[in-house]
């Protein structure tokens, strides 16, 4: 069964060398143990982390069990400040509402928004068949 993955690429600033790398770990990781909330939230919300202490953390975390990763590390001699880095927000998304849907709603009370639940698959639209004919 093939499971998710959470792309987390790193891309040189004269675009000629590129490295994607799987942080799923790392991100079930936080979830599971209520870590680095803020940054989990940016996450959600479709931003980068504000600190760059995340990002480090996370590849020291990632270079235990990825041996392409820390090959490419040492070899770039890491992370060069002209780097652009970037996640897949959409997959961390979707991982946090499938597995953690209690940390998505206290994320979504922190900022005061309200989660949107998905429809039935069912809707009576009946009342709205008076607006629909031609007059």
């Amino acid at each position: 069964m093939a499971r998710e993955k959470i792309r987390f690429t790193i891309t040189s600033a004269d675009l000629q060398t590129a490295y994607s790398t799987d942080c799923y770990k790392w991100i079930r990781h936080l979830a599971a143990n209520n870590l680095k909330m803020d940054d989990l939230n940016r996450l959600m919300s479709g931003k980068f982390p504000a600190g760059k202490l995340f990002v480090l953390d996370m590849l020291e975390f990632l270079r235990k069990t990825d041996p392409h990763l820390d090959r490419f590390l040492i070899k770039r001699k890491g992370i060069h400040p002209d780097d652009h880095l970037s996640f897949d927000y959409a997959a961390i998304r979707q991982l946090l509402n499938q597995e953690f849907p209690e940390l998505v709603a206290q994320l979504a009370g922190a900022d005061g928004r309200k989660v949107i639940k998905r429809r039935p698959r069912e809707v009576d639209l009946s009342p709205l068949d008076s607006l629909t004919r031609k007059r």
